[in-house]
């Protein structure tokens, strides 16, 4: 019996261990930082982003323990023009910052650490580590009629917003000079106030800020390590144009490639034990080739007629 079938195949089209399938995609090609991005985005995904520990203990054992791109960078940083961007008011708006005031030299972002703003008593402000206990300045009211109120306690900078929020409006929000006289008019020591940077962020769009640093990272050694990799079970900073294999996100696990192979045969294939055989012989063959993620299934092609009525089977 001549026959012509299609067999379908689905292939993932990248590099997958069964840990995390559903996941993330190990990508073994050695790629910049923009590049794998673009790499992942290409493919309905994005650079791999974590949500916890676990999940940084799941990139690793995929990566085999090969030090690999993930989406978290800094690179509003290191950009100018989008570093005062970085910077927003803790107020729920998130509005980012017009009006600033920093000292000279400030902010210099100290053992890469420093991402909450304090008032000084001349009113010039510094980026500060925020887990620091400092007492801080609160405000009340709307955006254009904002009183200022000092709070002689020490806390840290979440701590802070927190009892702001509960007792007043927020942290003080200031948006131009006399603002900034009335912020600072009754300061002595360093206060907190509400400005903060969004520091370390993922590539996708996503809330998550999870780290898991290595001890004394990041470093920004050089002055130019803004995106970073995963390794061992934590994160290090590196320069972005560093060329190292790439985690992504589910959106490419989950993306496939459907190839369609045309096969001629005088077996009965109407018959399933014939069916079966075949897709196993093809199975094995594919695996031998090295091919490990795929799925196989059977298309039988819809037959035409010619105008005659008889079966096109021989063109």
């Amino acid at each position: 019996m001549d026959a012509r079938v299609i067999i379908v195949l689905l292939f993932s089209g990248v590099c997958l261990t069964s840990a995390g399938l559903d996941k993330y995609a190990f990508i073994n090609e050695r790629k910049t930082w923009f590049d794998a991005q673009a790499y992942c985005r290409s493919r309905n995904g994005d650079l791999a982003s974590a949500r916890n520990k676990e999940d940084v203990i799941l990139m690793t054992d995929i990566t085999g323990w090969t030090e690999s791109w993930i989406g978290l960078n800094d690179l509003n940083r290191e950009t100018m023009d989008l570093y005062r961007n970085s910077w927003r008011w803790s107020t729920h708006t998130k509005s980012r910052s017009g009006y600033m005031n920093f000292a000279p030299g400030e902010p210099n972002y100290a053992n890469e650490n420093e991402e909450c703003v304090d008032i000084w008593s001349d009113g010039t402000w510094t980026d500060g580590e925020c887990y620091s206990s400092l007492n801080f300045v609160c405000f009340f009211g709307q955006s254009t009629n904002k009183t200022y109120h000092h709070v002689n306690l020490n806390e840290t900078w979440a701590s802070a917003k927190d009892y702001c929020r509960t007792n007043y409006t927020d942290l003080a929000m200031i948006e131009n000079e006399e603002e900034n006289q009335l912020a600072s008019s009754n300061v002595t020591d360093p206060a907190w106030i509400g400005l903060s940077r969004r520091a370390w962020t993922y590539s996708e769009a996503t809330k998550q800020s999870f780290r898991h640093w290595w001890s004394y990272e990041p470093d920004n050694r050089s002055g130019k390590q803004f995106c970073a990799s995963v390794y061992r079970n934590g994160f290090s900073d590196m320069d972005c144009t560093s060329e190292l294999p790439f985690l992504c996100s589910d959106g490419i696990a989950r993306k496939q490639s459907r190839i369609k192979i045309m096969i001629q045969s005088n077996l009965d294939l109407t018959n399933q034990y014939n069916k079966d055989s075949m897709l196993q012989q093809l199975s094995a063959s594919l695996t031998r080739a090295g091919q490990t993620d795929f799925n196989l299934s059977w298309s039988t092609p819809a037959q035409k007629l010619d105008p005659t009525g008889l079966n096109d089977d021989h063109q």
